[in-house]
């Protein structure tokens, strides 16, 4: 199994493990075990179920025909639903790998409109990834909080793109008070950051309550866009201060032995995690303000809000253009980032209210340069078609951006 989940890396590896005759049943047997509950009490035998898992979700993933094959086996098999369906249901921490598995294989296959995945089945998966999720507690043994902070961040991910489904979103909104709590600062940053994603795709593709979204959800994210800080290193996105203080003095004396270049290369590897991190929650709490004034409410009620949120004369547009110098570098999030930055000017500017602002702050012209900067990236990400993720960074053009500003503007 250990050498089938090195192979499945490769997609031609995929669609010759599917066209191997018996095969794929061989790798589907612990899925479709009689005694699979009982069995992977043993660790030894837990592991083997993992790492089919592991091949079984990798193959599912694949496009055209291996994947739409290996998802037509696995739904067809009632005995093989229903073995996913009890490892969510397992309380024991040591299955925790095999419920991050479940969660993936059956969110693929609640994705798949053509996969006749019961509706009772969508529902046990989305309120065990929302009990996850939203759970608060968290175990006392330091391996153990490791794999469930995985599990948290996986059912999370898994719930944001279940959120893009019509049908599957409106389930989820049945909790969105709770997931907008998330967003808030005591939560680690991963956290807060899958929350906003997840309130994006109920915001594109579920009918909200658009007073509660002005009155509580926008000024909310607002607010973390003006205090959000995307050069913070102080912050980790494993955990809070005071807990990452109480670890790493648990390791002081360990790292101590480390040769010094070694430590220094591992403090900067941290940072550059932190500051990722940081980037990712800036990204999506502005993603998250460009489709609630795009989806959900008038340039009135955007106006008003960010009004309040930001009562200092200019102050919104002056964040803007702060973030725009922070990240104007050639990478993909900062691209992101500085896009999302001028899309929401551009939507404020064609209000009228705003131009003495952009002027006074030079707005477009930190847009334009930051454009310049970033032309060659925005190029070669055209040219290679690498714009094919969930998240969009070639288009809209900056160039296009930095034209209707100077439009908006003169």
């Amino acid at each position: 199994m250990t050498i089938l989940e090195k192979l499945v890396a490769d997609q031609q590896n995929c669609s010759d493990i599917c066209s191997t005759p018996g095969l794929l049943p061989k790798i589907m047997a612990p899925l479709n075990s009689e005694t699979l509950i009982q069995d992977i009490s043993i660790n030894a035998w837990a592991d083997i179920v993992n790492g089919s898992f592991k091949v079984l979700h990798r193959l599912i993933c694949v496009p055209e025909w291996t994947g739409r094959w290996v998802h037509s086996e696995i739904a067809s098999s009632e005995h093989a639903v229903s073995n996913l369906e009890e490892i969510l249901d397992e309380g024991n921490r040591n299955v925790e790998e095999l419920q991050m598995r479940a969660i993936e294989i059956l969110t693929e296959l609640a994705l798949d409109m053509q996969t006749d995945l019961s509706s009772k089945t969508k529902e046990i998966l989305l309120k065990k990834q929302l009990q996850i999720f939203l759970t608060d507690g968290e175990p006392e043994e330091h391996d153990s909080k490791f794999i469930t902070e995985r599990l948290k961040v996986t059912a999370g991910k898994t719930l944001a793109l279940l959120a893009k489904t019509a049908t599957v979103s409106a389930l989820v909104v049945r909790e969105y008070e709770n997931i907008v709590e998330v967003l808030d600062a005591k939560n680690k940053i991963i956290y807060r950051t899958i929350a906003a994603e997840i309130l994006e795709n109920l915001c594109i593709h579920h009918k909200m309550d658009k007073e509660h979204v002005k009155t509580i959800l926008l000024p909310k994210v607002l607010r973390e866009v003006l205090t959000t800080e995307a050069s913070e290193s102080n912050v980790s996105a494993l955990g809070d201060d005071a807990e990452n203080h109480q670890l790493s003095a648990l390791g002081n004396d360990e790292e101590k032995q480390l040769p010094k270049h070694k430590r220094q290369m591992k403090s900067a590897d941290q940072a550059n995690e932190e500051q990722t991190a940081m980037m990712e929650l800036q990204e999506a709490f502005l993603s998250l303000t460009l489709v609630i004034c795009t989806e959900l409410i008038s340039a009135d009620d955007f106006d008003d809000v960010a009004r309040k949120v930001a009562p200092a004369e200019g102050g919104f547009v002056a964040k803007l253009k702060t973030i725009i110098e922070e990240n104007c570098e050639d990478t993909a999030n900062s691209l992101r980032i500085v896009k999302l930055c001028g899309q929401i000017a551009v939507r404020m500017m064609r209000r009228g209210q705003y131009s003495a602002h952009f002027k006074d702050q030079k707005f477009v012209e930190t847009l334009s340069k930051a454009s310049i900067i970033m032309s060659n990236l925005e190029s070669c990400m055209l040219f290679a078609g690498t714009d094919c993720g969930t998240k969009k960074t070639a288009r809209p053009l900056l160039s296009d951006l930095v034209k209707e500003a100077h439009v908006l503007v003169a």
